[in-house]
């Protein structure tokens, strides 16, 4: 679905809008204009024009083989057509360090993909087929956003409106379910929901009984007097989900070649169908991905310098995005340096950057990868169970306004969450907006700072990890470790396995067995 100006277009009504579509700038002008989440393929004599939208949240992939062009929202098909069956070992590595393939590629050599805001042509010439893909859009610093913090917060409250207006529109009296957290992200949904005085909404939450996301995010929805549900995780709960047939197709249908499929809120969904707590024709509606346009993953360490070098830059992104799992065996440094010319593809860069160029180098690729292909691909979740999705804080126009805005504003999401703090006193009051924030959430804020503090921070941090490693498998909030066996959990914990997707990455393309 998206907006093509003021209107909602669904499958057949877009389909009309490309339907004066001849050439290659006109298909360009086409997908621009379009405003939400899509993927569109037409053949125009011997041209075949293809495009995703700007967060890649319908995947499309595509392969070559005897002269012959193949295109689907399907990779496995595609590659059942090209004879592609051999995985590439360097894909495999990425895949366990990140949960995602990067650049245009899968784990399969013949079966490549389209990346976030980007656009292909493939044309017959001379009997054989050409095929060419360019960018119509990325996250580029505008800067054209000028003022001091209150007029770009004023700026910040017109976009939001216009954005919550369009999702409204698209509602038309609709459930809108918000999978509401304690973060700033999802609260931040329902309090714009509440503020344009939107009646049917519910919200939802789970994990292990009592955690303190859960907590908060009740307490949010009985201020706003939102229905309010919780579904309980346990080990024993998550054992059993995780070895069902559900489980299988939906990996079948997220993982394409490409991602690891989002499992942390798949159990919970199910739970909702099958208790029938939200209207078959709900629309979710999940705060991806407001931390990160806000700024939230620009690396802190760039405000205080006057330039960054490209092997910093690298070394930034690598050890942010390539950390689930470390490489093992004597190919450590072979595949370090290949994942590093990965990484720098595309970059047309100078040895040496300005901090904001750097930022936005950063976030770019970010953008392109962890949150297109990991963070937006969870979306697979609600279309698993058969429900629609939409993502407001990712709406074209929210994406432009966060280009704008100076890098001083943006790091540390210094406008958007003083922003949001403000929204929070002025729906629920200063003294319920006091309660969002817990005596333990202060008390590891306070632990973590002195821990970073410490000369012996080193040491401290091995001894945070061993007794993770005895605590975590009963304590965690999610209590999704319970999908392996104890024993399991702890003999790859002690190899550096400290989340529960360095276990799933490998899992998922039969590297690991979990028992």
């Amino acid at each position: 679905m998206a907006f093509t100006e003021s209107n909602v277009s669904e499958s057949e009504s877009l389909l009309e809008y490309f339907a004066r579509t001849e050439t290659a700038e006109d298909f360009r002008v086409s997908v621009e204009s379009l405003n939400g989440y899509f993927a569109v393929a037409l053949k125009r004599g011997l041209t075949l024009f293809a495009a995703v939208d700007r967060v890649r949240s319908i995947p499309l992939f595509y392969g070559s083989a005897d002269d012959e062009f193949y295109i689907s929202d399907d990779a496995n098909w595609v590659q059942s057509k090209v004879g592609s069956f051999e995985r590439s070992e360097l894909a495999e590595h990425e895949f366990c360090m990140t949960g995602y393939v990067t650049d245009s590629d899968t784990l399969y050599p013949g079966v490549k993909q389209l990346r976030a805001g980007e656009l292909l042509l493939a044309r017959v010439i001379n009997r054989s087929v050409q095929v060419s893909t360019e960018r119509y859009c990325d996250f580029t610093d505008k800067n054209d956003c000028t003022g001091d913090l209150g007029e770009l917060s004023s700026g910040l409250d017109k976009t939001l409106i216009r954005c919550f207006e369009r999702l409204l529109r698209l509602a038309n009296g609709r459930t809108l379910v918000v999978p509401l957290s304690g973060g700033y992200d999802s609260r931040l949904i329902v309090l714009m929901l509440k503020r344009l005085g939107y009646k049917e909404v519910a919200a939802f939450t789970y994990g292990r009984p009592g955690n303190v996301e859960s907590e908060i995010s009740k307490r949010i929805a009985n201020y706003l007097h939102i229905p309010w549900y919780f579904v309980p995780y346990s080990n024993e709960s998550w054992w059993q989900w995780f070895r069902t047939e559900e489980r299988e197709a939906y990996y079948e249908m997220a993982h394409q070649a490409v991602s690891l499929p989002h499992l942390q809120d798949w159990p919970a969904v199910w739970e909702l169908r099958q208790r029938r707590l939200v209207p078959d024709d709900s629309i979710f509606v999940p705060g991806h991905t407001g931390d990160f346009i806000s700024g939230g993953h620009i690396p802190k360490k760039f405000a205080n310098v006057k330039r960054v070098s490209r092997n910093e830059l690298v070394e930034t992104i690598f050890t942010s995005h390539y950390s689930l799992a470390p490489i093992e065996g004597g190919k450590a440094s072979i595949f370090l340096e290949r994942l590093s010319n990965r990484i720098t593809h595309g970059f047309d860069t100078c040895d040496y950057l300005a901090p904001e160029t750097a930022a936005r180098l950063c976030e770019n690729w970010d953008w392109q990868e962890r949150q297109a292909k990991f963070i937006v691909n969870s979306v697979r979740v609600y279309e698993f169970w058969d429900y629609d999705w939409w993502l407001p804080l990712w709406d074209s126009e929210m994406l432009h306004f966060w280009a704008g805005v100076p890098l001083e504003h943006r790091i540390g999401q210094k406008l958007y969450i003083d922003y949001i703090k403000k929204l929070t006193v002025k729906i629920i009051g200063n003294e319920n907006a006091s309660t969002l924030v817990t005596d333990r959430d202060e008390r590891i804020n306070v632990l973590k700072h002195c821990a970073k503090q410490t000369p012996f921070r080193g040491l401290t941090r091995f001894f945070y990890r061993q007794f993770k490693r005895m605590t975590e498998y009963e304590t965690h909030p999610m209590a999704w470790y319970g999908i392996m066996p104890k024993g399991v959990f702890r003999k790859y914990y002690h190899k550096g396995y400290v989340s529960v997707n360095t276990y799933l990455a490998p899992h998922a393309i039969g590297l690991i067995d979990l028992g």
